[in-house]
């Protein structure tokens, strides 16, 4: 009588620590950007791992103009405004496009370019309140980052600049754990 205990208590085990193999869900305060600074908090995004491996980004935004935005991981974890060719930019600080692998290139999300390449937002009259996942990022990749949004939507290319998702409209700052 004592092996189906043991098989149990192992089972329990194993799956107890599977489930601790993955990180809590991190929230992101997500706030409207300009070239005065970071301005009202508009949203969230929750960011989990999947148990297949990826992360998923649960979107809550409000505020934002109705249509398609480009949705990037960026490299620093600071949504300030910076100056570029004497012009102050909406969230220049947070760098570009996470890049580990130095590919300098749009690709989008399924891609061979930046590992900070996301799925494209798309806002309605409400806002936007999607999840969207990629499956080249961990978690430990994206914290202490930044997520932009952009004015446009994203070709995933590199012309125009950014696939054409023109200006940083709102951002937060990815927490270190």
């Amino acid at each position: 009588m004592k092996t189906p205990m043991l098989v149990t208590a192992a089972l329990l085990s194993g799956a107890a620590l599977a489930t601790a193999a993955y990180a809590a869900p991190v929230s992101v305060d997500i706030h409207a950007i300009s070239a005065a600074g970071t301005g009202d908090k508009i949203g969230t995004v929750e960011i989990s791992e999947k148990s297949g491996g990826g992360l998923e980004f649960k979107v809550d935004l409000t505020g934002i103009a109705p249509g398609e935005h480009g949705f990037h991981v960026h490299t620093n974890g600071d949504c300030s405004a910076a100056e570029k060719d004497g012009k102050t930019v909406p969230g220049l600080a947070a760098g570009g496009h996470y890049d580990p692998d130095g590919h300098k290139s749009h690709k989008g999300p399924a891609g061979a370019g930046h590992k900070g390449d996301l799925p494209f937002l798309i806002a309605t009259d409400k806002g936007v309140n999607v999840v969207v996942s990629v499956q080249d990022l961990k978690l430990s990749d994206v914290l202490g980052r930044a997520l932009v949004v952009h004015e446009g939507g994203d070709n995933y290319t590199d012309h125009p600049e950014n696939g054409g998702g023109k200006g940083r409209i709102a951002c937060g700052v990815i927490p270190k754990g």
